[in-house]
């Protein structure tokens, strides 16, 4: 039971610090060290140029052996079915109106906070080899926002089918996936910068959150019930109803538990709100959000994490 405890104080740890990030990025907005425009661009940066990095980063950084191949694959098969399932009831619990609170609402559902908040998470309680797994879930996440996600909101400017098949997510696969077949490692030159900039991933992530939870109003958002709904079903139903059948039904061990447990006990996804500022939905609802359940994780990650351990 000790080592339980002293699991969920690794997990608490990490947590806090990712919300140091946070007030970092709060900070910077809130003393007008940046401004939108830099956010914006800021925020075109992460999702057009590191995503795509991270995920060509992931497949290097491992050596192909079929038994790695195979958990490879069951860290996407996961991440999917974790996925369905909050479609399931994002469906059935958010049929609100408008639509551009409808698209939040659902999306806040379907969509953890995994790409930013899962690699230092697993770093800390799996290793490299746990952040290798984690990166397949997180090529998921991207792909299944690039091509289902943003199809969500109601904006004229949402994706087309070139978009829906060319995006951040299936370049980086499309680039990354035949180079973990070959039999060599790309030359330092290349994988060296891949490397520098994926690394960039979790602190520009949080700096872009803590921006936003300037406007967001924190008050109003404990008084709707929906933002309560879909904070129990985002962080403490669909991550039970997942680690019942990751670790009992399909009998997942170690470091590949840990990598399909964190992406899926995490808060709301920050996508949300840049999305919602590109595709048409309500971006102060999607900030509201994204604090909201960021701040809840705090107590729900440790415990969900520390019930994995179990």
């Amino acid at each position: 039971m000790q080592e339980v405890f002293s699991y969920g104080l690794t997990v608490a740890t990490q947590v806090i610090i990712l919300f140091i990030l946070i007030f970092a990025g709060y900070f910077m907005g809130k003393s007008r060290l940046v401004r939108k425009t830099g956010i914006t661009q800021l925020t075109d940066f992460l999702l057009y140029v590191i995503t795509p990095c991270l995920i060509v980063d992931a497949f290097i950084s491992v050596q192909f052996n079929p038994d790695t191949f195979g958990e490879l694959l069951i860290s996407a098969g996961c991440a999917v079915l974790t996925h369905l399932i909050g479609v399931a009831f994002a469906f059935l619990f958010c049929k609100t109106k408008p639509l551009a609170k409808q698209a939040v609402y659902r999306y806040g559902i379907i969509f953890s906070n995994g790409g930013f908040m899962s690699v230092p998470m697993v770093q800390a309680l799996a290793g490299d080899y746990g952040v290798f797994l984690v990166s397949m879930y997180i090529i998921v996440i991207n792909v299944i926002t690039w091509t289902y996600g943003i199809t969500l909101y109601p904006s004229e400017k949402k994706t087309s089918k070139r978009k829906a098949i060319v995006n951040p997510g299936t370049i980086g696969i499309a680039i990354g996936l035949p180079l973990f077949f070959l039999p060599f490692a790309p030359p330092e030159i290349i994988a060296k910068p891949l490397e520098y900039l994926s690394d960039l991933n979790t602190p520009v992530a949080m700096i872009i959150t803590g921006y936003y939870l300037i406007g967001s109003n924190l008050r109003k958002g404990m008084r709707d019930v929906r933002m309560w709904l879909v904070a129990a079903l985002r962080l403490l139903v669909i991550p039970l109803i997942m680690l019942v059948m990751f670790k009992y039904l399909f009998d997942l061990q170690d470091e590949l538990l840990i990598a399909c447990m964190v992406p899926a006990c995490a808060p709301c996804a920050v996508n949300n709100m840049m999305i919602s500022a590109k595709f048409g939905g309500d971006t102060s609802l999607a900030s509201r959000m994204i604090s909201f359940t960021t701040i809840l994780s705090m107590l729900t990650m440790p415990l969900i994490l520390m019930l994995t351990k179990l």
